[in-house]
């Protein structure tokens, strides 16, 4: 009989979806997801960008899904703690996608309840802080959560330190992924046109910053370092946020433009366009953006802080210290050295191709069959 996975997640987003499309195509097992909330599916104000934010491409067709709230039609928390209770006993294993919510608290709390194993999937590492009330409260939940579960679905190298250090009875790995082969396709729009639209020339390489212009992703630490560069370079900054304004206000100094948020339909145009991209983050559980730009065959240059750095950056990309503007210029220097080069660029896309979706299913298959009765694979943390 083949296993029944129901999976709790947040809401729909751009990363799952491929994800969770491919395990229904696959049939090893049937999986069921069970969104806390329909953001990103539905429009809704991102405090971060500032605007409102749904994505525009399908996020829901494919596979198996039911919302515990819409945004229209709010439900109260004894029916929306009833809708769990109910949704749990129908699947063999669960999957929860996170701890600190309390509702995926009150999920696994049941499965345990129940006897129903469940995995924990969170992209927490040893190396994570919290700010305000999570800082009391992740040491408890996190320890509840990880010693409670299965085992631990581990998205990378940092994550399995952080099972390992809070004792999981297991580590899976399904490392983290996009859908490589959208971000691989070429581009509907050409460079020439993409930079045209911005005001900047197609002659100059192109540094790219993808993602919130917030404080903790330290974009002015990008502006910050042209100043350093030996070569004139464009900048794209491609993202919304608190600190776009102080951003534009750099724009004089160099070929820099700043475009807003960006969908998912017209993102990876982007990055076939740039040469570089940069993640200066202070705190980044991992990155997907890089993922998605080295899909494109763009070369990362992302900050020590960045958790995808032991797996996908290190021996391809450039790592700098955080928040050292001429230690990152020289990262950005030495990846515009490379950037060109054709063997750079398949480089960067062979590698990124280990971090696949199908990996990643392969990882929450072997979850599911560890636990079926009769046992069907053992767990691998590899």
């Amino acid at each position: 009989m083949t296993p029944r996975l129901g999976v709790l997640g947040y809401g729909p987003i751009q990363y799952h979806t491929p994800l969770w499309r491919l395990i229904t195509k696959r049939g090893n097992v049937d999986i069921d997801v069970l969104f806390l909330s329909d953001t990103g599916h539905a429009a809704k104000v991102d405090p971060s960008f500032g605007v409102p934010i749904a994505w525009d491409i399908d996020l829901l067709s494919g596979y198996n899904y039911s919302f515990l709230t819409r945004t229209q039609q709010p439900a109260g928390m004894l029916r929306k703690a009833v809708q769990i209770a109910r949704w749990i006993p129908a699947h063999d294993t669960i999957v929860v996608n996170g701890y600190i919510s309390p509702w995926m608290l009150l999920a696994m709390a049941m499965c345990r309840a129940r006897g129903i194993p469940y995995f924990l999937r969170a992209s927490s590492h040893q190396a994570g802080q919290s700010a305000g009330w999570r800082r009391c409260v992740r040491p408890l939940a996190t320890r509840l959560a990880v010693a409670c579960a299965a085992g631990g679905l581990s998205m990378g190298t940092l994550n399995d330190e952080f099972y390992y250090q809070n004792r999981a009875r297991s580590i899976v790995r399904a490392p983290n992924s996009v859908e490589n082969e959208r971000f691989a396709a070429p581009p509907l729009v050409s460079r020439s046109d993409l930079l045209s639209r911005w005001n900047l020339s197609d002659k100059l390489p192109l540094v790219m910053f993808s993602g919130k212009l917030i404080p903790r992703k330290r974009p002015l630490d990008l502006v910050s370092a042209l100043r350093y560069l030996a070569t004139e370079v464009n900048v794209l900054f491609v993202g919304d946020g608190s600190l776009a304004g102080q951003i534009r206000a750099a724009q004089p100094m160099r070929n820099l433009a700043v475009t807003g948020f960006v969908n998912q339909s017209e993102i990876p145009a982007y990055y076939h366009a740039a040469d570089v991209l940069v993640l200066p983050s202070e705190v980044e559980t991992w990155g997907l953006v890089v993922n998605e730009a080295m899909a494109a065959g763009t070369l990362p240059v992302v900050s020590d802080q960045v958790g995808c750095v032991p797996d996908l950056v290190r021996g391809v990309g450039e790592v700098f210290r955080c928040g050292d503007v001429r230690d990152l210029a020289g990262a950005v220097s030495r990846a515009l050295a490379r950037a060109r080069d054709p063997r750079t660029c398949e480089q960067v896309r062979t590698h990124v191709d280990r971090y696949s979706l199908k990996r990643t299913a392969e990882g929450f298959e072997r979850a599911a069959l560890s636990v079926a009765s009769p046992p069907r694979i053992q767990v691998s943390s590899q």
